[in-house]
């Protein structure tokens, strides 16, 4: 594989994963009603269902068949999971005294992180024998991290995390995107379709966990009946965009 390609794959990973600093920054500096935030969260979980059931799901079984993509969601949807377990363990104080809401930024990271990665490096394996990047998984990917970086810092910083330490982790997650989508075609071009679609059913599960765990309940306390109409919006924009 050339150079230019993977550079190309890097390049298209930072551009998608950029929208989560983009939304980082906006969290952290502007203080924006959390009824605005709860509808860009359930307008992000919108166009995150529509790329998971028109491009991940569908592009895994093609690839691997339906028994790499069920073990491959099913393992994201653990590991989120344990990773929110673990989260939740390691500020068990926190909770006692600011609430349950206490680790929610975190936990938005951790499913942009578990979802991000394998999501990159989808794009980039579309460049594999001369092949081009999925316009609406590119699209899906930048309008829904916007939202989840953005909820993401707002809830960080009422952690009590300093903005150098939201930006740190935000820039390590877009940095490592952007080296996922280089791995693509650098790494994946040789190796058996059915391990791509491992990898594209772990980001589906970890996000559909995700969803239901964090950005949903959290829209729904602020938009209350608007959150579905809201998420449907995005449904259709990324379904739009996908034509």
């Amino acid at each position: 594989m050339d150079s230019a390609t993977i550079l190309a794959a890097g390049l298209w990973g930072l551009l998608a994963a950029s929208s989560l600093l983009v939304g980082a920054a906006i969290g952290v500096f502007c203080a924006l009603p959390r009824k605005v935030v709860a509808s860009i969260m359930a307008y992000g979980s919108g166009v995150l269902i529509a790329a998971i059931c028109f491009e991940q799901i569908p592009e895994a079984r093609r690839l691997g068949g339906d028994l790499p993509t069920l073990i491959g969601m099913c393992a994201g949807g653990v590991v989120f999971v344990l990773a929110s377990q673990w989260l939740e363990h390691l500020q068990q104080h926190r909770r006692n005294t600011v609430g349950k809401g206490s680790i929610l930024g975190l936990l938005i990271a951790a499913g942009a992180f578990l979802d991000g990665i394998p999501e990159s490096l989808g794009l980039g394996l579309g460049l594999l024998d001369g092949g081009s990047v999925s316009s609406m998984l590119l699209v899906a990917i930048f309008l829904s991290n916007l939202p989840e970086g953005l909820a993401s810092a707002s809830g960080l910083r009422e952690e009590g995390h300093s903005r150098r330490w939201i930006f740190l982790l935000w820039g390590a997650i877009v940095l490592l995107s952007g080296l996922a989508a280089m791995s693509g075609p650098a790494l994946f071009a040789d190796l058996p379709p059915h391990w791509l679609a491992v990898a594209l059913g772990f980001s589906a599960g970890a996000v559909l966990c995700m969803l239901v765990d964090t950005l949903i309940p959290e829209a729904f306390a602020e938009t209350h009946a608007l959150t579905g109409l809201i998420t449907l919006a995005g449904f259709m924009t990324a379904l739009a965009i996908g034509g």
